[in-house]
């Protein structure tokens, strides 16, 4: 039997002795594809003979049941492609949320114990005497002022010219995302993006029903020439890039490439959204920000706590110029009202008690040490990164041809081994070459390499 052959056995099985009942929704595409270890169009093609047999049915933009689903819902609706195609992308981060696998080189955070020290005991009586005036209303659309002004001084420092009023805060850099892509965005319209690049953008992007256009991420940036030829081709109306600490990547702009990026989007009539999460980790020389060569004028700048604070928190912001920051606070307030007023005060009092700045310290000096294991390790595996000078948690490993993604991911499963696969972070799920996010932070296990040298082996067999 072909593994297709194979497949529709085993579901027809499943089907025909009632173990799925009529109206079950089979498994996606993406997660069929994991179980089975096969390619989505082996599914595809065994779903679809199911369908010819009779034992299933497909629903355009829900999926396929077993035949015989009758919706009990009044009025009910299957759901639109779009948004059946962005729930299908956002699957990893579904897992990161819900799958209890011990080891955790794929997730998005750093372990819980590098994060807990910075707010022990912070949610006294005494911090809650230090809050100022009313702690209980929603406050200003634009956010929390103290903490805006405090941003703004940051900003300074940094070589960019803000005032508060630019600043609009959000409930982490995904909201901010949502609100950029409402606020500029229709459908049909195109957009450019960092390929590989931050798979919950894509799945955004995906359900606001926009062209997403991979631009390809090399170790010094976008690469330049490409976005010119893609530009031209495309006529895109914005760029989502992160010019530092790259997701997933971990590369950085060079001078060179932000230049460029910012010359071709203003020839262009493009808004350049730069997404940095690790905007308050400690400079390095030559960590370049479009902002600060842009000083606003076509660049809108995200950052946030979650990645360096807690993500429990869900407090990030948007820098812009005065006219978009005023726009964004309205549609916010359309949208949700506030953001969390209540977490930008505890973030104000950590930052003006310094315990953010002590947290950064050691976060940063823990990040250097386990990257540097972690690079020694896959060095004597044989195997390369994406960018021989990363930064921030991630690192894109690049895996032997032989070794296939789906069983990989599998097998890990199997280990309790959590892994992001690299085809998740492709606009087009079609990767040159089998590779993995992994989080440096989260390596620190000797079981995370040894399972790392049985795949290379076995691929090599």
């Amino acid at each position: 039997m072909t593994k297709t052959e194979r497949i529709i056995a085993l579901l027809s099985e499943e089907i025909t002795s009632g173990h799925w009942p009529a109206g079950h929704k089979l498994p996606s595409l993406r997660r069929a594809a994991e179980e089975f270890c096969a390619s989505k169009n082996t599914i595809v093609e065994a779903y679809d003979r199911l369908a010819s047999r009779g034992l299933v049915q497909p629903t355009p933009g829900s999926g396929f049941y077993v035949s015989g689903r009758e919706s009990a819902t009044i009025g009910h609706k299957p759901q639109p492609p779009h948004m059946a195609q962005a729930i299908d992308r956002i699957s990893l981060l579904n897992d990161q949320l819900s799958r209890d696998l011990p080891l955790r080189p794929g997730d998005g955070q750093p372990p819980p114990s590098w994060m807990s020290e910075a707010m022990r005991s912070n949610l006294t009586g005494k911090f809650f005497r230090n809050l100022e005036g009313d702690h209980t209303s929603y406050g200003s659309a634009a956010g929390h002022a103290p903490l805006r002004e405090i941003l703004a001084m940051h900003s300074l420092r940094k070589g960019l010219s803000v005032t508060p009023d630019q600043i609009v805060t959000t409930f982490g850099a995904n909201h901010a995302l949502d609100l950029i892509i409402r606020r500029f965005l229709e459908p049909g319209d195109c957009v450019l993006v960092d390929e590989p690049g931050y798979y919950p953008l894509l799945a955004k992007l995906k359900l606001a029903q926009l062209r997403v256009i991979g631009v390809p991420r090399r170790s010094d940036g976008p690469d330049i020439e490409a976005m010119r030829r893609l530009t031209r081709a495309h006529a895109p109306r914005m760029f989502f890039t992160q010019s530092s600490c790259h997701n997933p990547t971990g590369s950085s702009m060079s001078l060179a490439v932000a230049h460029g990026i910012l010359q071709i989007a203003a020839q262009n009539g493009i808004l350049v959204v730069d997404d940095d999460p690790f905007l308050d980790l400690p400079s390095w020389p030559g960590r370049i920000m479009l902002a600060a060569l842009d000083q606003f004028d076509i660049v809108l700048a995200i950052s946030t706590f979650s990645k360096l604070l807690s993500a429990s928190f869900r407090a990030g912001y948007v820098i812009c110029k005065l006219k978009y920051a005023r726009e964004l606070a309205e549609l916010k307030l359309v949208t949700t009202v506030n953001s969390s007023r209540f977490s930008e005060m505890v973030i104000t009092e950590l930052i003006t008690g310094q315990r953010y700045q002590r947290h950064l310290s050691r976060l940063n000096g823990r990040l250097a040490e386990a990257r540097s294991v972690y690079l020694t390790q896959i060095r004597r595996l044989g195997l390369e990164t994406h960018c021989p000078d990363e930064a921030g948690y991630y690192s894109f490993l690049h895996l032997p041809p032989g070794v296939e993604e789906a069983r990989m991911l599998d097998l890990a499963a199997r280990r309790g081994i959590f892994l992001a696969p690299g085809s998740l972070f492709y606009p087009d799920e079609a990767p040159p070459r089998p590779s993995m996010r992994i989080n440096v932070t989260r390596t620190g296990d000797p079981l995370f390499y040894r399972f790392l040298r049985e795949c290379i082996e076995t691929a090599g067999r």
